[in-house]
């Protein structure tokens, strides 16, 4: 609906009349046109259709808002809000385009793309560093006993 047509593929859908509460991850992309609370967490695209209510924080590659969401956005690339779309909360993304007549009201924080790869790079060998330091940690916490000769 909002992209040309084979451009985005939802691998997950929530109808016009569904509605749901809780984390919805997703490895793919997804399209919400019905009434979502809680949060999100996409590694591909998310498609808010025009009648969709989400109160939500979304985490994902890229988010099109075409109906309303209240919540934070992470965005490792852009956000697009349309004429029809509402959205109340902080965004970060590399770009954020807003069409004549949507409404937003938040905070916005530009991250350049390599830039955004870069720091998603350090958090993942952070984690992998306290991991492996916690590791050692544990396992310097045992103590080798020599058996006592008889």
């Amino acid at each position: 609906m909002f992209k040309k047509k084979g451009k985005f593929r939802a691998s997950s859908i929530i109808g016009k009349e569904a509605g749901f509460k809780g984390t919805l991850k997703d490895e793919e992309s997804i399209r919400i046109d019905g009434k979502f609370e809680g949060k999100i967490q996409v590694g591909g695209n998310v498609i808010i259709g025009k009648d969709a209510i989400v109160e939500a924080n979304i985490q994902a590659k890229s988010v099109s808002i075409g109906g309303k969401v209240i919540g934070d956005i992470d965005s490792e690339e852009r956000v697009e809000l349309f004429s029809s779309g509402s959205l109340e909360g902080k965004v970060k993304a590399s770009d954020l385009t807003i069409a004549e007549g949507a409404f937003f009201n938040g905070e916005c924080r530009m991250v350049p793309l390599e830039e955004e790869k870069e720091e998603k790079k350090k958090e993942k060998e952070e984690k992998i560093f306290k991991k492996t330091t916690s590791d050692k940690k544990a396992a310097s916490e045992f103590e080798f006993v020599q058996p006592e000769e008889e």
